[in-house]
């Protein structure tokens, strides 16, 4: 029993090294097909131990670095962040607990090792488990396994099905490989066997061939110059009042450097960090220099919306990202401005706060009261071009994105502080996470962040430039738009489901005598 929970354990750290910055894209397959093969046969108790002892290897090794920004910016004792640390990964590996008891409370018409069990039942339990995963509490669905695809072959089923959808095809291809590789092992030929070979070759063979489709092109009669500006500023000087004005010197700076004719410059997540309410004078300033200069900034800050009678307890703070320099001066509230609406628990707001305030306030992160923008809210105009804008954390949601996203959407946008997780495999995942939109969508993607890593995004999902890290630094890039739309983005998630939905019929279909 030790030794299949210490193998669980193994299993799931191991996956890490599929994800950025390692690439090695076969070790998610080992990592899910182990969890498969140590649960497939066990009683539910057992199989729950196992796969809790997965996940705990899975988020440890992929979600570590959330320490960092507990200890080093939370300002807590090292006892106290490994406690929460603790606690976050504990609450994460319940999900992979909850999968293991599922499907083995399913055996009596998915019967261990079967077609049925390993490549019906299993992908659309994972499913379940992941969609709570990325919605109780507002979710965290970071570290999908599909993300771990982008090198694979199974990279061309991105633009066709969307994240999900190659994770759903991920968990098939492993319940194969577990279901061939136990008759196998026991050498008892089944009448599936020659099927499920067959099937799991035509699940790798057919994306090679969509990858040879551009299911969108570049408009090469458009482009746009673009100069993205990372500020570099230390995340433990950030939010003190003595570094304001010298974060606004460097900005204000850099962006002075690089004004020029039909120029689009684009700023970190909260790259002022203060109230809009009170940058007025200088936020003008940029608002005239831009114009003057026929240029336009988008410029991150926090919105902090009066009241009656002015300042008040219980304020609207927004995560913003507004446009300096449009043909109408700017007066505040402009309305080409883009608010954050997946907002991140316990850095930008606290869920059941009755309850769990007192973390909050333990941690005394900045900006922690913030109000979700709407969930649909028009792109951001800039230059002519029409911009589909996520925030940080929210270019990681698919969903979100799909529902901001519009047929005439010229590029992706995200802006990012990814200060919190210092020199840690972090923000190398967040990149990666933001390369799978692009190519989803089919549309570049620009990503704009304080301390890196700012890149230049093709709507092939390929990073075409980027900043090293940690350094004050202009990315200028010149990049046409793309016309067309994907399957994904025209359709959505409506192949996704039809997968899901033969699934979930065929494991009801009796097996003929």
């Amino acid at each position: 029993m030790l030794k299949q929970i210490l193998l669980s354990f193994i299993f799931g750290a191991i996956a890490v090294f599929s994800y950025a910055p390692f690439h090695i894209w076969p070790l998610a397959f080992v990592a899910f097909a182990g969890l498969l093969w140590l649960i497939a046969d066990k009683p539910k108790k057992r199989a729950m131990l196992i796969g809790f002892s997965w996940g705990i290897g899975y988020f440890l090794a992929g979600t570590h670095w959330v320490y960092i920004s507990i200890k080093q910016y939370g300002e807590v004792p090292t006892s106290v962040a490994v406690i929460i640390l603790g606690l976050l990964i504990a609450y994460l590996a319940f999900y992979p607990m909850l999968f293991a008891l599922l499907l083995r409370v399913c055996d009596r018409f998915a019967p261990k090792f079967s077609i049925k069990q390993l490549v019906l039942l299993t992908p659309i339990l994972w499913q379940l488990t992941e969609f709570l995963r990325g919605y109780i509490l507002t979710g965290f669905a970071w570290l999908e396994l599909g993300y771990s695809q982008l090198d694979s072959p199974l990279r061309g089923y991105f633009p066709i099905v969307g994240i999900n959808g190659v994770t759903l095809i991920l968990t098939i291809c492993c319940g194969l490989v577990i279901y061939c590789l136990n008759i196998a092992l026991n050498r008892s030929p089944k009448k599936h066997t020659i099927g499920a070979i067959f099937a799991l070759l035509m699940l790798f063979i057919a994306p090679i061939s969509f990858n040879l489709i551009n299911w969108t092109t570049i408009n090469h009669s458009r482009s746009a110059d673009f100069s993205l500006i990372q500020g570099n500023i230390s995340q433990s000087l950030r939010w003190t009042k003595e570094q304001l004005n010298k974060t606004l010197q460097t900005y204000g700076s850099l962006t002075e450097q690089n004004l020029a004719k039909d120029k689009i410059i684009i700023w970190s997540e909260a790259s002022i960090t203060d109230y809009e309410i009170n940058q007025q004078p200088f936020l003008q300033f940029l608002d005239n220099e831009a114009r003057a200069n026929n240029s336009e900034i988008a410029v991150g800050i926090i919105d902090y919306r009066l009241g009656n009678y002015g300042y008040q307890e219980n304020p609207n703070i927004y995560n913003t990202l507004l446009v300096l320099g449009g043909k109408t001066p700017y007066q505040y509230p402009n309305t080409n401005r883009y608010q954050k609406h997946h907002l991140v628990p316990f850095g930008e707001f606290t869920p059941l706060e009755s309850l769990l305030d007192p973390i909050g306030q333990m941690l005394d992160i900045p900006m922690s009261s913030m109000q979700a923008g709407a969930e649909k809210q028009p792109p951001l105009e800039i230059k002519g071009f029409k911009f589909t804008t996520a925030i940080c954390y929210e270019v990681i949601l698919s969903n979100l994105i799909l529902k901001n996203f519009t047929a005439d959407t010229d590029f992706l946008l995200t802006v990012s502080n990814d200060a919190w997780f210092g020199n840690s495999i972090g923000p190398k995942q967040h990149l990666q996470m933001a390369q799978a939109r692009a190519l989803e969508f089919g549309r570049p993607l620009i990503r704009s962040t304080n301390t890196g890593i700012t890149a230049i995004i093709d709507y092939h999902g390929q990073i075409v430039e980027q900043l090293p890290q940690f350094q004050t630094q202009v990315l200028n890039y010149k990049l046409s738009p793309t016309v067309g739309l994907t399957p994904y983005a025209r359709f959505g998630n409506l192949f996704y489901y039809l997968i899901i939905s033969l699934l979930f019929i065929l494991i009801f279909v009796r097996n003929r005598r």
